[in-house]
């Protein structure tokens, strides 16, 4: 199947005229509802430019797929001289086959304008930490995978959550801080453990926008 052309070129050229002065950035979302939702939510709270901070599903689900759409839309704005300050990848571990070879891309090169901010096993995590912190692997189980197990794991916290709902940042916000530092800590673990699951870097992502002005 031939590659097709990202469809928001006309959106990127536009977007330049309304430009504010911190940095221009690119979040392209695995989901098409929840990451999306959540990422357009913390950019109204902080009330960030739309102009600044472009929030888009990515053309494909897999993170191989994720990280060639954000390499086509960083090329297109380069060519309309409104080139992304920072890229951001939002991707599961999942059961994505691909997850490695999209990660190492993503993490090769430390001055890179593309970032990774993925979780394993699934965003929900990120969401979870706001209760607690936790380092308890998810499995697979019968009929589910660990993604799913996250997910009903995290219903004990928030039981009306289902993917995509609204609001969820602002039900979230006062304990943005908490879950911030578990995922710190989390990360620490699992890079001591030699084991990431479960672990996220959604937060390094979140800290970013808060201090997007400021920098």
């Amino acid at each position: 199947m031939a590659h097709r052309p990202p469809r928001r070129a006309k959106s990127l050229k536009r977007s330049a005229a309304g430009r504010e002065m911190y940095d221009r950035v690119l979040i392209v979302c695995e989901g098409t509802k929840t990451e999306p939702a959540y990422f357009n939510e913390i950019r109204n709270k902080l009330e960030l430019s739309t102009a600044n901070v472009e929030v888009t599903p990515a053309d494909g689900s897999d993170p191989m797929s994720i990280v060639r759409y954000a390499k086509d839309l960083q090329n297109i704005s380069a060519r309309q001289g409104n080139r992304y300050d920072h890229i951001y990848c939002v991707f599961d571990r999942d059961q994505h086959e691909e997850f490695q070879n999209a990660y190492l891309q993503l993490n090769t090169h430390t001055r890179s304008q593309f970032k990774s901010a993925c979780s394993w096993p699934c965003f929900e995590f990120w969401l979870i930490l706001h209760f607690k912190y936790q380092r308890k692997p998810f499995s697979d189980t019968q009929n589910r995978s660990a993604s799913q197990n996250c997910e009903s794991n995290l219903r004990k916290h928030l039981p009306d959550y289902t993917k995509g709902m609204a609001g969820i940042f602002e039900k979230l916000y006062p304990k943005t801080e908490f879950a911030i530092e578990n995922a710190k800590r989390a990360m620490k673990d699992a890079e001591q453990t030699d084991d990431k699951n479960p672990s996220t870097e959604v937060h390094n992502l979140v800290e970013y926008l808060q201090n997007l002005k400021i920098i």
